[in-house]
């Protein structure tokens, strides 16, 4: 569950290295960076004609993160927009009428909060709201701070009822019946804007990119030019690839020599998503030098602390967005049978003493490299 305010890394990245390409009509590789929406880096590639028609995509993309990162904000007010902090302004006191990508998000995060998981509750922001506040501090204290006590947690708690949450489709309004329950949409708006984002580039008639922002990676088609060199594997020369980040600590130190290594795995990519929830991004440390990273059990109130990161692979970002949260916090046990129970979906664990499992559907050497091998387990 992602609490906004630092500008994070990214935990997934884009595997396309400089070299030499064969001509294929007037294609070129465009890429940019963007920064500020949603508190991350979000990064876009494309072959495309012109530098017109790459600016007129990354123009949309710009306006489109800056319009959902402003819907979706649960700590600042945007003058002429009722956003999810209007909502929780509200709550107890009178519907707020909202544009409709707020009431969709809403709808799906809450039928999904009954059908797959509620590991990801839209109504555990009080909870949530707690360990912001600690981690701010610790912040401010060069990383190091207090944890809250179980009582002030528990507290919380007591107003993390998702039925609280009313959504009135007709009308476009949102009402929270109880004033101390706080929506909390950080565990699935970012991919659920990065999807909104990839299928309006499609409806435009983009049929080939990479949209990567804070973990959350979005694929559509191929390369329109054969790129040449050396890759980890020869479908990236045709196709893009995207490549999961090693937490660079604990037991992952590696013996690979090679400047180019940034990865554990690499993946070939044809339309999936892949979105990354890891421990090693946004957490602080009390002065015994324990990790608390800002991924919260709804059992224990705590942070998950069963592996480093899950990756989960599937076509909508939404979906595996709220999946990459929602496994993070389960076993390993579990949330392998739970992901082997889905379909088309599948997954990717760092574990602590740094093996790397997958689940069922996923092979090494098969559309996916894993660097080193001494890691599968």
């Amino acid at each position: 569950m992602l609490m906004k305010k630092i500008l994070s890394g990214l935990l997934v990245f884009f595997i396309f290295l400089s070299s030499g390409c064969s001509k294929k009509e007037e294609y070129q590789l465009y890429s940019k960076n963007f920064f500020g929406p949603f508190d991350t880096a979000t990064t876009y590639m494309t072959y495309a004609k012109s530098e017109e028609e790459f600016k007129k995509q990354c123009d949309y993309i710009l306006e489109q993160l800056e319009y959902y990162d402003q819907l979706f904000d649960k700590y600042t007010s945007y003058e002429g927009i009722a956003n999810i902090k209007t909502i929780n302004d509200a709550a107890g006191k009178t519907a707020v009428k909202v544009e409709q990508p707020i009431l969709d998000l809403l709808s799906i995060s809450i039928e999904r909060y009954h059908t797959l998981s509620s590991n990801v509750n839209t109504a555990f922001g009080s909870v949530l709201n707690i360990w912001h506040a600690y981690r701010e501090r610790a912040e401010a204290n060069e990383g190091i701070g207090e944890v809250p006590s179980l009582d002030e947690l528990q507290t919380a708690n007591l107003h993390t009822n998702v039925d609280s949450i009313h959504l009135d489709q007709e009308n476009k309004t949102v009402y929270i019946d109880d004033a101390n329950v706080s929506i909390d949409v950080g565990a699935t708006a970012k991919g659920y804007a990065v999807e909104l984002i990839k299928n309006g580039l499609i409806e435009m008639g983009v049929d080939n990119f990479l949209l990567s922002g804070g973990g959350n990676v979005a694929t559509h088609g191929e390369r329109k030019i054969i790129k040449e060199g050396n890759f980890y594997l020869n479908e990236c020369r045709e196709k893009f690839c995207v490549g999961i980040q090693s937490p660079r600590d604990g037991a992952y130190e590696h013996e690979i020599d090679d400047p180019n290594y940034e990865d554990e795995i690499v993946i070939v990519v044809e339309g999936e998503s892949i979105v990354t929830s890891g421990d090693y991004q946004r957490y602080f440390e009390d002065e015994e030098g324990n990790r608390y990273n800002h991924l919260i059990r709804p059992d224990t109130l705590y942070p998950a602390n069963y592996f480093r990161s899950v990756s989960i692979i599937t076509e909508d970002s939404g979906l595996a967005d709220f999946l990459s949260s929602a496994v993070f916090l389960m076993d390993f046990e579990t949330g392998m049978n739970f992901v082997n129970s889905l379909d088309e979906v599948e997954a990717i664990w760092l574990l602590e003493d740094g093996k790397i499992r997958m689940s069922n559907g996923l092979k090494d050497g098969d559309s996916i490299y894993v660097i080193d091998k001494t890691r599968l387990d």
